[in-house]
């Protein structure tokens, strides 16, 4: 394998692995360790282009400083993504496995989108810093549960009302956060408008769900929109189309760019950053650790715990947001950087 060392500012480090007999093309990017090693998952993508892959990798880890921050964890936060190919081997994970180990435990890895909990065990059998990739941890449903908390106290700031009984939440994707996301929410009372790339997954099992398609979920009339697909949907092109009151939801870089926040709050529609709205899953990863739990899910005491309190931190951040007029992604980043510095 050829590892090429990286150097950009405000990064601890960033390494590019490519391993031409397992097809291996990765990136790992450390962003912080002051409050402990970097926890940020494997990315499985098809990027386009190397320069976009190492975008992505660089704005994924700095995310995961702030987003272990905000869970009050002692982790850094750091990222890996590995440019897909066609069919996985146990060879390219033993080798991506080795470019983990390259860093000397400064990055652990765990699972993300595109990559399964068999990966994950694949890649344990060659290290020893990864997280998740036991069958007792459920990151997915830790993640979805953490959204949920955030859409009910975005609900209560908005309209004072504990339940989404008469609520309607738009949610765009149904992989396994969306769904749990829309099955948290009908237990709750609420009214579900959902989309998908694919179309396989709109089927009416539940009266209180509509379906549109994908192009047509911004513009729907509903009480809170939770983006659980893609990043960067909310742009210039977009937020315009939103009929919605609040935004919280499970994708990770939502906004197109960090002035998009304030584009937001212009038009008056109260935005959970990302990073603190699906915290859950690491959460529960980091839970993990402890050898001592056993079936360990988002309901084991020491995680909901630390899952309930999610609606706390999103409820003083929408407060804090409409008495100074900061946008909440200001907040948002005062709060971890007032741990991590």
């Amino acid at each position: 394998m050829i590892i090429t060392e990286i150097s950009v500012d405000g990064y601890e480090e960033v390494v590019h692995g490519v391993d031409k007999q397992t097809g291996l093309d990765a990136y790992i990017a450390v962003h912080n360790i002051k409050l402990g090693p970097a926890l940020g998952g494997c990315r499985y993508y098809p990027y386009k282009t190397s320069e976009k892959q190492l975008e992505d990798t660089l704005r994924l880890a700095k995310g995961m400083t702030y987003k272990n921050a905000l869970a009050g964890l002692d982790l850094g936060g750091g990222k890996a993504t590995v440019n897909a190919m066609p069919g996985k081997s146990p060879e390219l994970w033993q080798a991506f496995a080795g470019l983990v180990n390259n860093l000397y435990g400064k990055y652990i890895t765990s699972g993300d989108v595109g990559t399964t909990v068999h990966d994950l065990k694949e890649i344990a059998k060659s290290t020893d810093f990864i997280l998740g990739h036991e069958s007792k941890t459920d990151s997915g449903v830790a993640t979805a549960f953490g959204v949920f908390q955030s859409i009910i106290a975005l609900n209560k700031f908005l309209c004072g009302a504990n339940s989404l009984k008469g609520k309607t939440i738009a949610v765009q994707g149904l992989g396994k956060v969306g769904s749990r996301v829309i099955n948290f929410c009908l237990e709750n009372g609420a009214t579900i408008i959902a989309t998908d790339t694919d179309p396989d997954t709109m089927i009416d099992d539940h009266a209180p769900i509509s379906f549109v398609d994908p192009d047509k979920i911004y513009e729907v009339e509903c009480d809170i929109f939770s983006p659980c697909a893609v990043g960067g949907i909310l742009n210039r092109t977009t937020i315009p189309k939103l009929k919605c009151a609040g935004i919280a939801g499970g994708a990770n870089n939502q906004l197109g760019s960090d002035g998009h926040a304030g584009f937001l709050k212009e038009r008056n529609i109260f935005y959970v950053p990302d990073y603190l709205a699906n915290c859950g899953g690491v959460i529960i990863v980091e839970k993990s650790q402890d050898k001592t739990l056993v079936d360990l899910n988002y309901e084991s005491p020491i995680v909901k715990k630390r899952l309930d309190s999610i609606f706390n931190t999103v409820f003083k951040v929408l407060m804090e947001s409409s008495k100074t007029n900061q946008t909440t992604t200001k907040i948002c980043n005062d709060l971890a950087e007032e741990r991590f510095q």
